[in-house]
């Protein structure tokens, strides 16, 4: 069946955050509906995948019965975000799924523009197959779930093991030995811990060490989340890690790693093969190493899933498709088009899985059996959170703020930006 495959492009000035401040309350169930309907519209970034994303929805169309007409995402994040925003907010009812991330689903949980899907979809014996604490902290408001997770990336501990020795290690497990691995491979250009700094991407290095300190990324008043982010001003002030990564995203980040630069990265596990295009990947090599335990063992996971526009009036149509991608089939056809992570963790241990031989897959399996996966911090005015404390954070590491009124301002933030 052919599809018309539609491209939405709109400008950056379009405003992001009207979903914060009006709209619906609730999920719009009084929608008159297409009772009959056979069709839905999906609008996805997955179009980018080609040829493999038409196989996609060739199998899910033939699974479900249904016509999918699908409509690409714009590329650009400030478009796309402001697009689907423009979209729920008022009301649009010709797009019936859309396919959001982490940011927007802290956006839009709260605002009434998605509609439920516990009682229809993601039913207790569904959800339980996907990462309980993330579900819970990222895709629920009460009861409620508003998503279908298609995919988890986990921000993963990354170690070169050929300076492993350097420390006299053969493995990196408590706050003791990661301190003594980045000092043995600081010096002369080089650092033990690299990162990316930049303003709009330190809140998951910071939120990282948070969690390994056993704090908490919302109260600044705790002394464990005050102890992890001296951590890190620390390790620059030891030269243990760069002032100059204050400017870096994750291209640069890993481009020094893969160039031994640096010794060790949190990165996230969707850029494996990134690392594998390298030829600095392998167990001798660059490699995801189990995150190590300072007082907790945590690490965080992030997804893009499906969710169910209540302004939709092909809810029941829309719901076949939703069921079809939350089923461990629709998992496994959504990791042959995209090559990632499935979300369900039944389907990470299938053998039809293990036949698709995805590169890392066995480390990857060790963060979800052997540590706590939970969600970003997130607000609803996500971007403007992330930017304010990253802002806040490069201020207090090159000592325009100190500790203590980093953390006054920190907690400022969190107080402004987060629904509590």
């Amino acid at each position: 069946m052919k599809k018309r495959l539609v491209s939405v492009l709109l400008s950056t000035t379009m405003l992001i955050g009207l979903c914060s401040g009006c709209g619906k309350t609730k999920g719009d169930s009084e929608v008159k509906q297409n009772e009959n309907s056979n069709k839905i519209t999906l609008m996805t970034q997955d179009t980018t995948f080609g040829k493999a994303f038409e196989e996609y929805i060739r199998k899910a169309e033939e699974a479900t019965g249904l016509e999918i007409e699908t409509i690409a995402c714009p590329t650009n994040t400030d478009d796309r975000q402001a697009k689907i925003t423009t979209i729920l907010s008022s009301g649009d009812d010709s797009i019936d799924v859309i396919s959001i991330n982490d940011e927007m689903m802290s956006a839009f949980k709260n605002t009434g523009y998605l509609e439920p899907l516990q009682d229809t979809v993601m039913t207790p014996e569904v959800a339980a197959n996907f990462p309980q604490k993330y579900m819970q902290g990222m895709t629920m408001v009460g009861d409620n779930i508003y998503s279908v997770p298609c995919f988890m990336d986990i921000l993963a501990f990354w170690v070169d093991e050929e300076k492993m020795a350097n420390a006299g290690l053969s493995e990196i497990k408590t706050k003791e030995d990661f301190e003594k691995y980045v000092e043995a491979n600081s010096g002369d250009g080089k650092y033990g811990y690299g990162d990316a700094w930049e303003k709009t991407y330190v809140f998951n290095s910071i939120g990282t060490f948070v969690n390994l300190f056993g704090g908490d990324y919302y109260d600044w008043t705790n002394p464990k989340t005050q102890e992890a982010v001296k951590f890190m001003y620390d390790m620059m002030k030891k030269k243990q890690t760069p002032a100059s990564q204050l400017a870096d995203q994750y291209d640069p980040m890993m481009q020094k790693f893969f160039d031994g630069e640096y010794a060790s990265i949190f990165m996230y596990t969707g850029s494996i093969q990134t690392f594998v295009n390298s030829g600095k990947y392998g167990p001798d090599k660059q490699h995801i190493a189990p995150m190590p335990t300072f007082e907790d063992n945590k690490a965080y996971i992030s997804t893009w899933g499906y969710v169910l526009n209540s302004a939709s009036k092909n809810k029941a149509a829309a719901e076949k498709f939703l069921n079809y991608a939350a089923s461990k089939q629709g998992e496994l056809d959504y990791t042959e088009m995209t090559m990632r992570i499935p979300a369900r963790t039944d389907v990470l241990e299938s053998d039809e899985l293990a036949k698709m031989n995805l590169p890392g897959i066995d480390d990857i399996k060790e963060y979800v059996n052997n540590t706590e996966l939970v969600a970003r911090p997130m607000a609803p005015q996500a971007m403007e959170f992330i930017s304010d404390m990253g802002s806040l954070f490069q201020q207090y590491v090159s000592d325009e703020l100190s500790l203590q009124e980093f953390c006054k301002k920190a907690q400022q933030s969190v107080d402004t930006y987060v629904v509590k």
